[in-house]
């Protein structure tokens, strides 16, 4: 079994090597990364990784964040010129763990669907230390994504991390036609329904100020400018994006992310749970390291 991981990725040099070394060691045999012109290192560490042999980069510069199209494209390249039998399409900020360690182990059937975390801390902590330290916070029973008539004003019931989180699929590469926006599906010659994997997504969306304010204002731009995708689709980069040009990033912060009083009476109640089943995290075994890298030729 060959198994590929497509990798989106902008302006993500705090977190792309880490991604790149864990799941490198977690069973995935090479990298289709998407650089959707990077500036700030991005694209010099996935040249490392290239000159390595164990990434291909593919050029997406379109400002336009048409998701879809790009990753379909860098899926079905790693199917015809890289020959992968099974392929997972992320994103720089998920770290993808299976039971065993390895996610090869768990590629069965045609297509997996895999469970999101949300991670996270309060918003005065934010930035403090280091993100896989201090982001080992999560809700113990997400909150359903609410209905909202103005998707840029209307206030949530709760932390924007608290909500429900659409999990993400492992799609067996043969017949693959076409992956979703979001990563969410995939489309085949025939249909398919995505079976549960004991698989758990980590999400790590908010590691510092700086770098959720990049992100706000990168994905706002870009879908505003994607006039083909509906409203709602990435409706709280918009949201994020309209509330930051009246208000600021704190006011977004405070949509994001529980204060630290709401985070302790949260974890009191059991709302919000500690989680340090992330690989890297404390209490649980040994840092990420580049243990694929060093084992490769």
């Amino acid at each position: 079994m060959k198994l590929i991981m497509t990798l989106l990725v902008r302006d993500e040099a705090d977190i792309v090597r880490a991604n790149l070394d864990f799941h490198l060691a977690a069973g995935v045999d090479a990298v289709v990364a998407i650089d959707n012109g990077s500036r700030d290192g991005t694209r010099e560490i996935l040249a490392e990784y290239q000159a390595a042999g164990v990434a291909e980069v593919l050029d997406e510069p379109g400002r336009d964040f048409a998701q879809g199209a790009w990753v379909t494209r860098a899926a079905l390249h790693a199917r015809d010129r890289m020959g992968a039998d099974w392929i997972f399409n992320n994103d720089a900020d998920e770290f993808w763990v299976a039971p065993g360690g390895s996610l090869k182990e768990v590629a069965e059937g045609q297509m997996l669907h895999c469970a999101r975390r949300n991670m996270f801390t309060a918003a005065e902590t934010l930035g403090r230390g280091d993100w896989a330290d201090r982001l080992i916070h999560r809700t113990g029973t997400p909150v359903p994504t609410p209905e909202l008539k103005d998707i840029y004003r209307d206030p949530l019931p709760c932390p924007y991390l608290y909500l429900d989180l659409p999990g993400k699929v492992m799609l067996r590469a043969a017949g693959l036609q076409r992956v979703a926006q979001g990563n969410h599906h995939g489309w085949y010659d025939d249909p398919v329904t995505p079976r549960e994997a004991p698989v758990v997504i980590y999400h790590f969306p908010i590691r510092t100020p700086e770098q959720f304010e990049k992100k706000i204002r990168q994905g706002g731009q870009a879908y505003a400018a994607n006039r083909d995708l509906p409203e709602r689709m990435g409706w709280h980069w918009r949201r994020w994006y309209r509330m930051y040009q009246e208000s600021g990033l704190d006011a977004v912060l405070a949509d994001t992310l529980p204060s630290q009083d709401r985070l302790a009476a949260d974890l009191a109640s059991g709302r919000v749970v500690r989680d340090t089943g992330f690989p890297g995290q404390p209490e649980t075994p040994g840092p990420i390291r580049a243990a694929a890298l060093s084992a490769r030729p």
